[in-house]
């Protein structure tokens, strides 16, 4: 299971200086994932495993495999805790066969975009303007046999089954279905619940955590209401279905 990332940039860095003032970064760390992409203990039950290795205070280059060893992915970050990519991302099919080629320039895709069958076919070719802000239209995608079909999106996020879609609906329907508590009025708190969520690649929503709370009320009130999201149609990205990961702010205001 493959899945996109939407989030609010989490801050942090990481790496320390030596006395001479040169950049010493920590060793590679290892973690271990359910099929689900969570952060397992240790690696009982692990489907994936990850290893980050940082390149300076912020940025990485994090491996990614499937256990009990094949690699699958490697991918560059600017600033890895925040998600910005920069450079060269590549990932393999099960057979060893290059899957995606992508590369990207301080967050923002630039250059070419290619993504190939597990027979070495190509079957996707994109081209990004150098700043890596807008898709030039050299788009050309193929099937199976080498022959030109119709261009599709190359990712696609999940559509909410009500108004557009987009994540603003989305956090518009959390917040109607939110009910201030009672205790936290009382005892007048407000603030911006963080709340993640998986939409799985059948469109249901999943693996509901918060990542910030304010109060023990008022977050168990976006928990429920995020659970009382109607179904999306799924995201795909290479035109397969894919789970998504959501990280949305909800914010409790006392008026």
């Amino acid at each position: 299971m493959k899945k996109l990332v939407l989030f609010l940039g989490l801050l942090g860095s990481f790496g320390a200086t030596s006395a001479l003032g040169q950049q010493i970064n920590p060793p590679a760390k290892t973690e271990f994932l359910d099929s689900a992409y969570v952060v397992l203990p240790s690696a009982a039950g692990a489907r994936y495993r990850r290893e980050i290795a940082p390149t300076d205070s912020v940025g990485a280059v994090v491996r990614f495999y499937a256990m009990p060893g094949k690699l699958v992915s490697v991918r560059s970050f600017e600033h890895f805790r925040k998600g910005i990519l920069d450079g060269v991302s590549e990932r393999w099919h099960d057979n060893g066969q290059i899957q995606f080629h992508e590369e990207f320039m301080h967050g923002k895709r630039s250059g070419v975009l290619r993504t190939y069958y597990s027979n070495g076919q190509l079957k996707r070719r994109e081209t990004y303007d150098a700043k890596g802000s807008d898709f030039a239209s050299t788009g050309e995608c193929f099937g199976e046999d080498g022959q030109p079909v119709p261009f599709f999106q190359f990712e696609q996020m999940p559509i909410y089954s009500v108004g557009d879609g987009g994540s603003k609906v989305v956090v518009y329907a959390i917040q109607r279905a939110v009910k201030y508590p009672r205790d936290a009025l009382k005892a007048g708190k407000s603030g911006k619940v963080i709340v993640s969520f998986n939409v799985t690649d059948e469109g249901k929503v999943a693996d509901i955590k918060v990542v910030q709370g304010v109060y023990p009320s008022l977050d168990a009130a976006v928990v429920q209401a995020v659970q009382q999201l109607k179904p999306f149609k799924p995201g795909h990205q290479d035109g397969k279905p894919v789970a998504v990961a959501y990280t949305l702010p909800i914010t409790f205001a006392i008026q």
